[in-house]
């Protein structure tokens, strides 16, 4: 399951309801991170407002639960452990993928004939 609590059950077939392939059961299309610092507020239910509030959940905000990812069950506290510098430099990672034209959008004169 995708997700699972009171109210909230969806089953995780993901590409699969397309193509009835057993292989791709949970596979899903992950949306890109280009222009991720305009895409705000962040998370499934629009919970974070920035990218620093998404890191530092990842950091130290996980919940332990039987759908978290394997690779984050994997760290003793639930997260993935990062400093205060490591959480900086990936934010700032993060807005380099940003396409500069797009932060003050500009309006082109179009004439008419």
């Amino acid at each position: 399951l995708c997700q699972q609590w009171p109210g909230f059950n969806l089953p995780g077939l993901g590409r699969y309801e397309v193509t009835h392939n057993e292989a791709d059961k949970a596979r899903f299309a992950v949306p890109s991170l280009r222009n991720v610092e305009l895409t705000g507020p962040y998370m499934h239910d629009g919970r974070f407002k920035t990218l620093e509030e998404v890191i530092e959940h990842y950091s130290t905000g996980m919940q332990r639960s039987v759908t978290l990812d394997p690779n984050l069950a994997k760290h003793p506290d639930g997260g993935v452990p990062l400093s205060p510098a490591d959480k900086k430099a990936l934010v700032a990672f993060l807005k380099t993928l940003t396409e500069e034209s797009l932060r003050s959008p500009t309006l082109v004169q179009v004439s008419v004939k």
